[in-house]
C-alpha cells in the first residue's frame, strides 16, 4: 500500500518509496530563492520528452540552465534534484520562486499517459509538497491559483511551453485529478490496496465473472491492461476479446471516442482516434469488431488503448456502457488459468 512521504530537516523527501537524491546535492542548475511555506503557490507538472537518466544528465550539466525539484520514471522511482526548503529549481522561468516542479518520464512522447506507478509516486510527492508548502490538494489552472498546476498555464512568462502535453489531446495534464484523488486518499489514510485478482476456470464469461465480484467487464479490462506487462493483454485473453467482438452485431452508439494504433514505419507506431457517428465516418454505425476490421487492427487493442489514452487511464461512462453490453450479450466463455484484475 502506498503511504505518505515526509520532508526531513535538510529538505530531502523520505519515506516508503523508491527515492534517490542527486549527487552533487543540489544539482548545479538552481539557486536559493524560494520562501517556504509562505511564498509557495503549489507544484507544477512537467514532462521530460525523454526518460529519467537523460534528464538527470542534463540537469547536472552546468550551462543547460534547466532543472526541477523531482523526476519520476515509469516504474515510479523518484529522483530529487535539490531540497524543498528554499532551493529554487530552474523549471518555469517567472514561476520558479513560487512553484515546486516535477518532471515525468514519457519515453520522448507526451501522448504516453503516466503509468499507474507514476500516478502513485506523483501523488506521494504532491501530497508531501502540499503539506510542507502549505497549499491545497486541488488543480490550479493559472499562476494566481494555488494547487497542482501545469507548465503551460504560465504562458510567455513561463517560457511559452505546451508542457506537459502534446496538443490537442492533453493526456498528461488531464491525469491530475487522479493524482490528486490518490494524494487525498493517502493523506486520509484510505488509499486502496493493490487490485485483487482472480484466476479464471473456464466456466463463465467475463460479464458473469465480473458480476460475481461486484464489478463490471469494462473495469476488469481496464485494470487487467493497466497491471499487465507493457499494458498488453495475455495472448489468450486478447483472443477471447477479439472473439467476443467479432461475434457481436450491435452497432456502437454515436459520440464514443476510441483510440487505436497503426504502424507508420519500421518499429514505429502512430496513435489515432475515432469518434463514432462523426460526419467524417460514413462507415458508422457499426459494431466495434467491424470497425477494427475496417481500420486494419483488432478489437482488443482498441479496447486497451482507449482506456490507456483517456484521462486517468479510464473508460468514459458511454464507452464503459457499450463494452459492458457487448460482454453481457456474449455466450463465449473465458479460457482457464487467466489472471484478471478486478479493480
Amino acid at each position: 500500500m502506498a503511504q505518505k512521504l515526509n520532508v526531513d530537516p535538510g529538505g530531502r523527501l523520505q519515506g516508503p518509496a523508491s527515492i534517490t537524491h542527486n549527487d552533487p546535492w543540489p544539482c548545479p542548475n538552481g539557486n536559493e530563492g524560494m520562501q517556504v511555506p509562505s511564498g509557495i503557490m503549489g507544484v507544477v507538472m512537467h514532462t521530460m520528452v525523454g526518460n529519467l537518466p537523460g534528464t538527470i544528465s542534463v540537469f547536472n550539466t552546468p550551462g543547460y540552465n534547466a532543472s526541477a525539484h523531482f523526476g519520476i520514471d515509469q516504474n515510479g522511482h523518484i529522483h530529487q534534484f535539490g531540497p524543498v526548503n528554499g532551493w529554487m529549481a530552474w523549471a518555469q522561468m517567472a514561476g520558479n520562486p513560487s512553484w515546486y516542479s516535477i518532471e515525468h518520464a514519457d519515453n520522448a512522447n507526451p501522448d504516453n499517459p503516466l503509468t499507474d506507478a507514476q500516478l502513485t509516486a506523483s501523488a506521494q510527492v504532491v501530497e508531501a509538497l502540499a503539506a510542507y508548502g502549505n497549499f491545497p490538494l486541488r488543480e490550479a489552472d493559472s499562476p494566481d491559483a494555488e494547487g497542482y498546476g501545469v507548465h503551460s498555464m504560465g504562458g510567455a512568462s513561463w517560457g511559452g511551453h505546451t508542457c506537459p502535453d502534446s496538443p490537442p489531446m492533453q493526456v498528461r495534464s488531464r491525469q491530475r485529478p487522479e493524482i490528486l484523488r490518490r494524494a487525498t486518499a493517502m493523506r486520509d489514510g484510505t488509499y486502496p490496496p493493490p487490485p485483487p485478482t482472480v484466476v479464471t476456470d473456464g466456466t463463465v464469461g467475463l460479464a458473469a465473472l465480473a458480476a460475481r465480484y461486484q464489478t463490471d467487464p469494462a473495469t476488469v479490462l481496464r485494470a487487467t491492461a493497466e497491471a499487465s506487462p507493457n499494458g498488453e493483454y495475455a495472448a489468450a485473453l486478447a483472443t477471447y476479446i477479439d472473439t467476443v467482438f467479432a461475434a457481436d452485431k450491435v452497432n456502437m452508439p454515436d459520440n464514443l471516442v476510441l483510440h487505436y494504433q497503426l504502424k507508420w514505419s519500421a518499429g514505429q507506431w502512430r496513435n489515432y482516434s475515432w469518434e463514432t457517428g462523426h460526419t467524417n465516418h460514413p462507415e458508422d454505425p457499426q459494431p466495434l469488431g467491424a470497425l477494427a476490421l475496417h481500420l486494419g487492427t483488432d478489437s482488443e487493442s482498441i479496447v486497451r488503448l482507449t482506456a490507456e489514452k483517456n484521462p486517468g487511464g479510464l473508460f468514459t461512462g458511454p464507452e464503459a456502457n457499450y463494452l459492458n453490453g457487448v460482454f453481457l450479450r456474449s455466450p463465449v466463455l473465458l479460457p482457464g488459468v487467466l489472471t484478471l484484475y478486478l479493480r
